[in-house]
């Protein structure tokens, strides 16, 4: 029998070599005590509210906290998080903001520290986080795909990032839409463009998280392959009261939970 020789890229070797931190804890809520997992796709759609990219900015800051500094329990995951913006809304100045005052809220506990130092390790902790987060812009598709690939190569030599964030996945569908020779679905354009950021982090085992404008999305139109694509579908809603809407598909749950508003952070309950 011939003897088979496989052989792979340094890419690929590099790919398989990396060991990633994990998300496990992002949102006990929404994902449970084991979620999510390395490379989970989840979508977070919104019907009346204004609050996904809120939530994505709390996401951040939860990923990019360090877990403890220098012997002080802070509580983040301390993972790098790429951020794709196409819906320009998300601030780099709001981040900051929340950020501090989510880092003073916990240090109140050290009374030694504040409020004498307590300003200096906020300003370190800060500085220190911020190195865990890039963001890429896009003004087109063209520039979203280009993005994907620069998301890669930036990923590949950054072994401590663990998520990709984009919102939105529907940002230019109407004025590629108006530009297209042929009509195409909100669902097939967003599963298009999923597919090919899946096929750029493939066997990165990075988490993808996108938003979608679910206003745009008639229920009947999803189609099947992108839904084989999802572990976790989340939709947030505001009617008589906010509510987060989850679809756990790996253990085949669906539930709902309560959104509050206390001092502009969301709190799920």
């Amino acid at each position: 029998m011939a003897n088979i020789v496989k052989t792979e890229s340094g890419i690929d070797l590099l790919q398989r070599l990396s060991v990633r931190p994990k998300l496990i804890g992002l949102q006990t809520e929404v994902f449970g005590e084991n979620g999510p997992q390395p490379g989970d796709v989840i979508e977070i759609s919104e019907k009346n509210t204004n609050l996904k990219t809120v939530l994505l900015t709390q996401w951040i800051i939860r990923c990019i906290l360090p877990s403890i500094w220098k012997g002080i329990k802070i509580g983040g995951l301390e993972v790098g998080v790429v951020f794709l913006s196409t819906d320009h809304h998300f601030s780099l100045l709001n981040l900051v903001t929340v950020l501090e005052r989510t880092l003073k809220r916990n240090l109140r506990q050290y009374h030694e520290l504040l409020p004498a130092s307590g300003i200096s390790i906020v300003e370190e902790i800060v500085k220190d986080s911020l190195k865990r987060l890039s963001v890429y812009e896009s003004f087109n598709k063209t520039e979203l795909l280009f993005n994907f690939c620069s998301t890669k190569t930036y990923i590949l030599s950054h072994p401590k990032s663990s998520v990709v964030m984009l919102d939105s996945l529907s940002a230019f569908y109407w004025e590629d839409r108006l530009s297209a020779s042929t009509m195409q679905s909100l669902d097939k354009y967003c599963q298009s463009l999923l597919l090919c950021l899946i096929e750029k982090l493939k066997q990165t085992n990075i988490t993808i998280i996108y938003t979608v404008q679910q206003f745009l999305r008639e229920s009947h139109e999803r189609e099947s392959a992108e839904d084989q694509l999802l572990i976790y579908s989340l939709s947030l809603e505001n009617e008589s009261q906010t509510m987060i809407h989850i679809e756990d598909r790996r253990n085949a749950k669906k539930f709902s939970k309560k959104i509050e508003i206390l001092k502009g952070d969301l709190l799920i309950k």
